[in-house]
């Protein structure tokens, strides 16, 4: 089994592969295959998969219900999280949940564990931001399934997909599991692709809920991803990206006219690309010595 890496930051013909990919029966194909080949090569029990009422978590759920592959799958509310994400959350739990398991075995509130270190964390800094509090929560999110993940054999499944990595929109150590089948596919493939899912299951409607809902972290940030963005959709985001990395490819192969030039300082002030600017160390991971000198 072949295992992809991130591109780096200076590789602009991948970002611009990845940026073109399509969506079709086959990639729904492939995917599944990829998290049923993991599993059995690593003589794994499950995956561990947290589930947040959003189209990420939600397609996996449903993509690993219609393969009748393994996992534990768990609504982890907490206090930022709205209603409507838990019933989208509790639905997508009751419906794809393989094997079989009851609601309460798949819902566990966190509020009282994170107001309980929150307070702590408050009490002895004296100060705190709403980014960190959603890094908490996040990370107190992760804990709990890593922790399932031992108990039971298994590994956690991230939902991450490209928008996601080329934004730096996601906590380290608390968005971030074992197996990423999603990470490299843009967010409007994953809704293409969820879309065709929906043929495939039983009960498509949480899994179409999901698709319709406004994306949010749950963290309590901003009213939508989108809003911390500064964009109107993923497929502006994905738009932007094109063209900041063809300019960048023109540029290093031939250079750039004065206009061309102008356009490329634009983009680097927008939002999704200032991020992509600012988060190469989250796509890097941790900055090692090297002893030998």
């Amino acid at each position: 089994m072949q295992l992809a890496v991130y591109p780096a930051d200076t590789e602009n013909d991948a970002w611009l592969e990845l940026l073109s990919i399509t969506p079709s029966p086959g990639l729904l194909d492939r995917i599944g295959d990829f998290l049923e080949e993991y599993l059995r090569a690593h003589q794994l029990s499950a995956y561990v998969l947290g589930l947040s009422g959003g189209v990420d978590s939600s397609f996996l759920a449903a993509l690993l219900w219609w393969r009748r592959i393994p996992y534990h799958g768990f609504c982890l509310p907490i206090v930022s999280n709205t209603p409507a994400e838990i019933q989208r959350a509790r639905a997508v739990a009751e419906a794809y949940c393989w094997p079989p398991r009851t609601t309460e075995e798949m819902v566990f509130d966190l509020s009282a564990q994170y107001e309980a270190i929150s307070a702590a964390f408050g009490a002895r800094l004296g100060r705190t931001t709403p980014l960190a509090e959603g890094n908490l929560k996040a990370r107190i999110r992760m804990l709990f399934l890593y922790h399932v993940a031992q108990l039971v054999g298994g590994c956690v499944l991230s939902t991450d997909q490209l928008d996601e990595l080329l934004t730096g929109f996601w906590t380290l150590h608390g968005d971030v599991g074992d197996v990423s089948p999603i990470q490299l596919l843009p967010k409007s493939v994953e809704y293409a692709l969820a879309e065709m899912l929906c043929a495939h299951l039983d009960d498509p409607d949480p899994l179409q809920e999901a698709i319709a809902a406004v994306p949010t972290d749950g963290l309590g940030i901003s009213a939508s991803d989108l809003d911390q963005l500064g964009v109107s959709s993923y497929a502006e985001v994905e738009r932007l990206f094109v063209e900041y990395f063809t300019l960048r490819r023109e540029a290093a192969r031939h250079g750039l006219d004065a206009m061309g030039q102008a356009r490329l300082a634009e983009l680097e002030a927008c939002g999704p690309v200032r991020r992509f600017l600012a988060s190469g160390h989250k796509r890097r991971g941790p900055a090692l010595l090297d002893p030998r000198g």
